[in-house]
């Protein structure tokens, strides 16, 4: 198994066939061999018997919360790489190859996707998440931590499997997007990033990141783990 994709879902059933459908689309565009893994974050909906009709494997996370869900699903994943994103049809999936090639063209642990130097979409993103919250973040992320990247947010990155397992991971929540960010820091761990396009989300739904709490989470992180 060479690509692992994860995705993360909280009733995603009107978007989660698209993302599927374009991960598959994607391993046939590079000839490899992948599977694609749905986390079922306590749907209420149809989303785990549409990913199922679409060949995926579902894996249930009853703990609440996105880091959660990701950490369940890199546990079940089988690939040499894993690349996670949203379920919201938000990230296109068509994207992988580019992911995929840039890794494994040069040394690095992780390649993460930029919104901020790539194309976000009318409507993709709030405001004052595009030009605050996530400048204000990621600037404090490199001033502490040295990465270098200039999006803390981007949800859509790839890493090499051999890498993840020698982490351990304390985020449940949303802050999980920084957590994977200061463990490679800490571990020195090469991280590279790529442009990626962000879309409006395709399923009518309103986000569910709260821009106070989950900016406080992400925030109270950085500087508490630094600190220790």
């Amino acid at each position: 198994m060479e690509i692992s994709v994860v995705i993360p879902c909280l009733n995603e059933e009107l978007s989660i066939r698209k993302c599927i459908e374009k991960s598959f689309n994607s391993f046939q565009t590079l000839g490899i061999e992948g599977e694609v893994i749905v986390v079922d974050n306590n749907c209420t909906d149809n989303t785990a018997h549409i990913a199922r009709s679409c060949g995926a494997r579902v894996v249930e996370c009853k703990p609440a919360g996105y880091g959660y869900a990701l950490q369940e699903g890199f546990k079940n994943a089988k690939g040499r790489f894993i690349i996670m994103g949203d379920g919201d049809d938000s990230y296109d999936f068509n994207e992988i190859p580019k992911f995929y090639e840039k890794i494994t063209s040069t040394d690095c642990a992780m390649v993460t996707g930029t919104r901020i130097k790539g194309d976000i979409k009318k409507g993709a993103m709030p405001f004052l998440h595009q030009y605050l919250g996530t400048p204000v973040l990621t600037m404090i992320l490199n001033l502490l931590y040295r990465v270098g990247i200039s999006d803390v947010n981007c949800g859509m990155r790839m890493f090499n499997s051999e890498y993840l397992d020698k982490l351990t991971f304390t985020a449940g929540g949303m802050e999980f997007a920084s957590e994977l960010f200061v463990l490679f820091a800490k571990n020195k761990f090469k991280i590279v990033e790529i442009p990626i396009a962000l879309y409006p989300v395709t399923n009518g739904r309103v986000p569910k990141l709260n821009a106070f709490r989950d900016g406080f989470r992400h925030l109270f992180y950085l500087i508490s783990n630094f600190v220790r």
